[in-house]
């Protein structure tokens, strides 16, 4: 898998490791990205945290294609420069995902969290028929599954 977003390549996002339902980006900060008090600018942070969630749905290989529905993002203190982003799947369905993500600053200080979820596709399903389990194993239940309380 790799990083191909030309907004992701450009803000110097870097994946360094994923597996089936985990990823993990990191950025160097520039200038650019800060803001005027010299810190990142939330954007790039909540760019960053949205981006390692959506590359660990998409770890799997059974997800073709996907959407942010929605993403929350707690700043919880100040980040500089280089600072590295963790994506874990909770569960993935037919047509959702679930995510956390941290980002930790390079004294390992968490300094941002976030929960998204993505409307996924499956891989090899241009669209959902009726009476079909589009993205699910026997049964109707999910593809991905995953606890980590």
């Amino acid at each position: 898998m790799t990083l191909e977003s030309a907004f992701c390549l450009d803000q110097g996002f870097e994946l360094t490791e994923y597996d089936g339902t985990s990823a993990t980006l990191v950025c160097e900060l520039q200038d650019r990205q800060k803001n005027r008090h010299g810190n990142a600018h939330g954007g790039v942070i909540a760019a960053l945290l949205d981006t390692a969630m959506g590359l660990a749905t998409r770890s799997s290989g059974r997800v073709e294609n996907l959407g942010t529905v929605s993403l929350t993002v707690n700043y919880l203190k100040p980040a500089s420069g280089r600072v590295t982003a963790h994506a874990q799947v909770r569960r993935c369905g037919r047509t959702l995902a679930f995510c956390d993500a941290e980002v930790r600053n390079a004294a390992d200080d968490i300094v941002a969290t976030a929960s998204a979820v993505f409307a996924v596709a499956p891989r090899g399903r241009s669209g959902t028929e009726p009476g079909t389990e589009s993205g699910t194993e026997s049964g109707g239940k999910p593809d991905i599954e995953t606890s980590h309380a």
